[in-house]
């Protein structure tokens, strides 16, 4: 015998019994659809030639005419300590703290460390006027000073109209619905249609100020590259451009509307900031179901109003996108899992643990009886957009294409090499943190994308190639979902149809309690489903019920409770076969 031949299909067979294995396991836990890793190892050159072709070739009948709102501006971009030094502040003796609103320097400084102190980025209003003067005056005296255009929806509308290079010779179509000063208005001259009634006398700014990987100040070193950012304008504090963009949305005839800025209006007061939503709110049910709305979502400090935020806006809009520090405040905000615990040291996050936490986004805010079915969340090192079963159609590539065009715009540089980028997922990272032993290998993602599912929803991740060199750390966020909405299609029609046939998908007639004879089966069916389902957390079985479909398919929830009082409610699904005879079995 050839030993050679022999060693080689023994490791063929080791990584073939690895790929039966971990398929049983996903299957016992209740996940789908699972591409299960071929090698262990992989070539890092050929990933990243095969990621960055798969990630630039957007579909030819995806979305042409977008309608992007509400918030625009004008950025300075400066370097933080460079205006602390203008101001003359040095960060000894001040203390990290956040606070929902900047009124004094001092505070400025507080929430300033609070964010560079673990690279985090941040945003906040500055309520003084006068305090904002001073640090715009600064910062007008730095010498490396920047001028960019501004506002997640500006930001956005520029990142899609950008991608028509792709198009070869078809035309995309971008309706600016923000207040447009006059800089503002010749950045973005010939790029967007603007609306009627948007145009302002003067400019709103916003201070960016950016701090480097290392860089210290107030006693930390900042572990991260990053920015923290300050405002104070009035046309976006207060929506003023709400009934111009609604009224020019009508017409516009947009298959795509983008939307932001609601976290400018935090520190409005509380009853003109609810009016203010509610009048948001009836914007969007002017919208047709058949046209997806997106919220980019952004830094905010009050969980009351994030609270507000998706009680009444959720369930009127199809997607949102968000980052680490924002799904956080969003957990907190509904009491959600990992509330306290999902952003770990340098602002890094663990994937089991945003995994979960967008389980639990989508299992409780989206079905029937709301439009809402996506969830695009990125971070420094990974992306996962997860979305509910056929509402959203090349979704593999829109969460590639975002990741890398993160990456280029981190860079400031479209022909990059692997000696350019870093990939600083682990090796081997879990997809829920309910089932940490469940896990996906770095291999099967760095080429692209890699996907799974789980009940009625969709999972796909993208790694990262982090920039080694950034260069720009504002507008990562928008130009990430802008690019993975640009690579979506939206597919209304087959997910509702799915939502009346579906079992998974809530198209369900009422529950029944299952007969005696049922339950006993059932239970001895999920033991293993269920105290695998809660990992090391405590279970405790709320209720079983069933439904008849074909057959019958048996549903247990029950809640895994951790030992410090956190729950997190879970469901498990079983068909079980009635026979002739009454009797009742597994398939």
């Amino acid at each position: 015998r050839n030993p050679t031949v022999t060693l080689e299909g023994m490791k063929a067979i080791a990584v073939s019994l690895v790929v039966v294995f971990v398929s049983i396991a996903l299957a016992l836990l209740g996940y789908g659809s699972y591409e299960v890793p071929t090698s262990l190892s992989f070539d890092e050159e050929k990933a990243f030639a095969d990621f960055t072709a798969f990630a630039g070739f957007p579909p030819s009948d995806g979305p042409r005419r977008f309608a992007v709102g509400l918030n625009s501006c004008v950025d300075l971009k400066v370097d933080a300590l460079e205006v602390f030094d203008a101001l003359g502040e040095s960060g000894v003796d001040v203390v990290a703290r956040d606070h929902a609103e900047i009124k004094t320097l001092q505070d400025l400084q507080e929430v300033f460390l609070h964010f560079f102190q673990k690279g985090g980025a941040g945003e906040r209003l500055v309520s003084d006027g006068e305090t904002f003067k001073l640090i715009v005056n600064a910062a007008r005296t730095v010498q490396d000073k920047d001028y960019h255009v501004g506002g997640n929806a500006a930001i956005m509308g520029l990142t899609i109209k950008d991608k028509e290079k792709y198009l070869n010779g078809q035309k995309l179509h971008v309706l600016m619905g923000g207040g447009v000063g006059p800089k503002l208005q010749d950045m973005l001259e010939g790029d967007m249609v603007f609306a009627d009634g948007a145009f302002l006398d003067e400019d709103d700014y916003h201070v960016i100020l950016e701090y480097k990987e290392g860089a210290e100040w107030g006693g930390a070193i900042s572990p991260r590259f990053n920015r923290f950012i300050i405002s104070h304008d009035e046309t976006n504090a207060k929506m003023k451009t709400l009934e111009v963009f609604t009224s020019a949305v009508a017409k516009f005839q947009s298959d795509t509307v983008v939307l932001s800025g609601l976290h400018m209006m935090e520190m409005e007061p509380e009853e003109s900031r609810s009016k203010r939503i509610d009048d948001f709110v009836e914007m969007l049910k002017t919208i047709p179901k058949s046209t997806p709305i997106h919220l980019e979502l952004a830094s905010m400090a009050q969980e009351g109003y994030v609270s507000e935020i998706v009680d009444k806006v959720f369930p009127f809009i199809d997607s949102i996108g968000l980052n680490e520090q924002e799904l956080e405040l969003v957990l907190k905000a509904k009491k959600g899992p990992h509330r306290s615990t999902l952003v770990g040291a340098n602002s890094i996050v663990d994937t089991g643990k945003v995994g979960q936490s967008l389980y639990w986004l989508m299992n409780t805010f989206s079905n029937e009886n709301s439009r809402f079915s996506r969830i695009h969340f990125h971070s420094l090192t990974f992306h996962i957009i997860v979305q509910q079963t056929d509402a959203w159609q090349n979704t593999k590539q829109a969460v590639a294409a975002g990741s890398w065009a993160c990456t280029t715009k981190a860079c400031q540089n479209d022909s990059l090499s692997l000696e350019d980028v870093t990939l600083r997922l682990p090796d081997s990272f879990p997809l829920s943190s309910n089932s940490p032993d469940v896990k996906l290998r770095l291999a099967s993602a760095a080429t692209g994308a890699v996907g799974w599912s789980r009940g009625s929803f969709e999972f796909y991740l993208a790694p990262v190639y982090v920039c080694k060199s950034p260069q720009s750390t504002v507008g990562l966020g928008d130009t990430i979902s802008a690019t993975g909405l640009f690579y979506s299609k939206f597919t209304p029609d087959k997910w509702h149809k799915a939502m009346k046939s579906d079992p998974r998908l809530g198209g369900w007639s009422k529950w029944k309690d299952p007969s005696p004879t049922a339950y006993e089966v059932l239970s001895e069916a999920m033991n293993i489903k269920i105290m695998s389902g809660c990992g090391s957390w405590s279970t405790v079985v709320k209720k079983s019920r069933s439904k008849i479909v074909s057959g019958a398919l048996h549903e247990i929830e029950y809640i895994c409770q951790s030992p410090d009082g956190d729950e997190e409610t879970e469901i498990q699904r079983i068909k079980l076969w009635h026979k002739p005879d009454g009797s009742i079995t597994l398939p």
